[in-house]
């Protein structure tokens, strides 16, 4: 059993050498999996077919690969690396084990992968003003330095003398700290990436196939650990959890829960874009105070301290 924190996964961008990602890979072989059991194809040889068609991607070759050998197809797939493979992998399990309909499942999860994928291209969107001006200010000293020797002076002998030595030491210290600081600011939005709203889908694909309220939030909460499925939030599954108040709702009310369940996981998905808008707004702000407190301040040490001694240097024998 793979063990989970209650958490989504950061850091893994999931990007691939023929510059796709797994993210799309996973999405792709999901919607091409309901398509073959729409067409009437058994699932137990699903992903063995799309494993072994010509230029199957390297994922799908290894899970065909695995089924052959005798691994269940759920746990084929959740060998992949990847939190996305690791969800299908659950979901998968559990339209299986509670009879819900496989293909309208791998519908559903295809979505919910490839609305990370647009989520992932407007972060890059949001991210690259931030980034650019990382990159222009942090440039500026060596601007500075190059538009002093343009104009005739030796900044570059001033920073190699033995006072300059202590300023170049000095500025590129402050230059590195905020550029470092910058960037880790950037990098901690970047890599906030995960599905929201997979509880809601996953108690969905248990409750389609007849299961209880409570049997189908167990079923979740066991696949959901078995797999090690990361962006999926245990704690929503609780008595006082989001998933639990929807299947109340929808009880109190005597409406399906299915539905209501599917809403919710589409608003979770609105709401993070929402978030991600907010976040970068805040970050283009964040951003001003490294630049302001180390690279600004490495611009004038590297920069502007070196020109003006030049220039004082030039003007001493003309005293």
């Amino acid at each position: 059993m793979v063990r989970r924190r209650d958490r989504p996964e950061r850091g893994r961008e999931g990007k691939r050498p023929d510059g796709g990602s797994a993210r799309s890979v996973a999405a792709t072989s999901a919607a091409r999996a309901s398509s073959l059991l729409s067409g009437g194809v058994p699932a137990a040889r699903v992903w063995r077919i799309l494993g072994e068609e010509p230029g199957a991607a390297l994922e799908l070759v290894e899970v065909a690969a695995r089924i052959k050998s005798g691994h269940a197809n759920a746990v084929a797939l959740a060998a992949c690396e990847g939190p996305e493979w690791r969800v299908l992998a659950a979901a998968w399990s559990l339209a299986e084990h509670s009879g819900a309909p496989v293909a309208r499942m791998l519908d559903r999860i295809a979505e919910s992968l490839a609305s990370l994928e647009r989520l992932g291209e407007r972060r890059s969107v949001l991210l690259a003003g931030p980034r650019a001006t990382i990159r222009l200010v942090g440039a500026l000293p060596l601007v500075a330095l190059l538009f002093g020797a343009a104009l005739g002076f030796d900044p570059l002998a001033v920073l190699l003398s033995p006072a300059g030595a202590a300023i170049a030491v000095l500025g590129v210290a402050l230059l590195f700290a905020g550029v470092r600081w910058a960037k880790l600011l950037t990098d901690r939005l970047a890599a906030a990436e995960w599905v929201a709203g997979l509880e809601y889908e996953l108690c969905w694909i248990a409750l389609s196939g007849g299961a209880s309220p409570q049997s189908a939030l167990r079923s979740v909460a066991d696949r959901i650990d078995a797999f090690g499925a990361q962006w999926v939030r245990l704690s929503a599954l609780r008595g006082d959890g989001k998933v639990q108040s929807v299947l109340r709702a929808a009880s109190a009310h005597g409406t399906p829960a299915g539905p209501m369940l599917l809403a919710e996981a589409t608003a979770a998905r609105a709401q993070a874009l929402a978030d991600l808008e907010q976040r970068a707004e805040r970050l283009a702000v964040q951003v001003l105070l490294p630049i302001g407190v180390c690279v600004l301040p490495s611009f004038i040490v590297l920069g502007v301290i070196p020109v003006l001694m030049a220039v004082m240097g030039s003007l001493d024998p003309l005293v």
